[in-house]
């Protein structure tokens, strides 16, 4: 039985106030996948990235702000260093970079969220289970 890829998604409350507004976009692009609330995109470090990875999610990805609407300022820049940063240790170790990954888009836009929820869906179809993935007991 092929095991059901699992997606991670967190998502910054001032560029997702409505998780279900999300949840529901992965939904349409036929993704179920988990939604974690953080009050800042700057508030994810890289090795909360890799932790997630290690418990057999086969992508992350996090969601922030522009960096014209960022409460915090350099939040959203802080977002990007830490995204590309824990991908330089995924090619390290000789796994696929492209299992983390970020965008930004602002409150209130369902097109926004679409288009994130597509590029998480492409991204998602181009990757093989994660190696770090449990497997059920024979």
């Amino acid at each position: 039985m092929k095991p059901k890829p699992e997606v991670v998604v967190l998502a910054c409350t001032q560029a997702v106030p409505q998780p279900s507004a999300l949840r529901q976009a992965l939904q349409e692009v036929g993704l179920s996948g988990h939604i974690i609330q953080e009050p800042c995109s700057s508030k994810v470090e890289a090795f909360h990235l890799l932790r997630i990875l290690a418990k057999g999610a086969d992508l992350v990805w996090v969601v922030g702000c522009p960096e014209q609407y960022c409460q915090l300022a350099e939040g959203s820049t802080r977002m990007g260093f830490r995204v590309a940063h824990a991908q330089s240790y995924l090619a390290e170790l000789g796994l696929e970079t492209a299992r983390l990954g970020f965008s930004r888009v602002a409150a209130g836009n369902p097109e926004g969220l679409a288009a994130v929820a597509a590029e998480i869906q492409q991204r998602r179809k181009d990757l093989p289970p994660n190696p770090a993935r449990p497997r059920p007991a024979a």
